[in-house]
């Protein structure tokens, strides 16, 4: 009996052990998925521009699901602008303050001959606390070569709305400014008036011809 009740204490023992292991195994496992979805994603990538895929823009998003501060982009090699720019002013959206989560900010860059031959080394390093000391990092390939070729079927809807917009604005001021009068003919009780004594005058004269 008491060889049992030693048997069935070590059973009882090990499964209590073989638990704790488990539970702390899936709450670190469940830490670790909250810690994931609620962690931001910063990415930098060039886009062809809306209004012409024969230029493109910079655009730095946060793709997760947390605010980031403090982000730094770098490209290698540089990015290059086709704009003239102050060689002592900030390259644009190289540091960033904040990003909310799906906020993200566009820049004009270059014609698509300065950036298509490219392949560039993109990294990205931010924080997820403005205090914190540690930052998280992203790097990345980005081949435009994949670009090449590309074509767009028509406009985008909100262009085509602004370039109708645009045309119908320039028409109507060139139509304001033009030295052309506007005629409006108005039919008022006078005319009417005039008019039936006109029509009383003529079948007076055709009476007093048959007459």
């Amino acid at each position: 009996m008491e060889q049992l009740i030693a048997i069935a204490t070590v059973v009882i023992a090990v499964g209590t052990v073989s638990l704790w292991y488990v539970t702390w195994a899936l709450a670190r496992e469940t830490r670790r998925m909250v810690d994931a979805s609620s962690r931001p994603h910063i990415v930098a990538t060039l886009d062809s521009n809306r209004w012409s895929m024969m230029h493109f823009d910079l655009r730095v998003e946060n793709t997760g699901n947390a605010t980031a501060y403090d982000i730094a982009v770098s490209f290698d090699p540089p990015l290059v602008s086709s704009r003239p720019r102050d060689p002592a002013g900030p390259v644009p959206l190289k540091s960033v303050d904040v990003l909310k989560p799906g906020q993200g900010l566009t820049s004009y860059l270059a014609e698509a001959g300065v950036v298509l031959p490219n392949t560039y080394q993109v990294s990205i390093t931010w924080k997820r606390d403005p205090q914190a000391a540690i930052r998280e990092t992203n790097s990345y390939a980005l081949n435009m070569s994949t670009m090449e070729g590309i074509t767009r079927l028509g406009n985008d809807p909100l262009i085509q709305i602004s370039n109708d917009v645009k045309r119908f604005t320039e028409t109507f001021v060139n139509l304001a400014n033009s030295h052309r009068n506007l005629q409006v003919d108005v039919f008022t009780s006078a005319d009417r008036l005039r008019e039936r004594r006109a029509i009383d005058r003529r079948r007076q004269q055709r009476r007093e011809s048959d007459s």
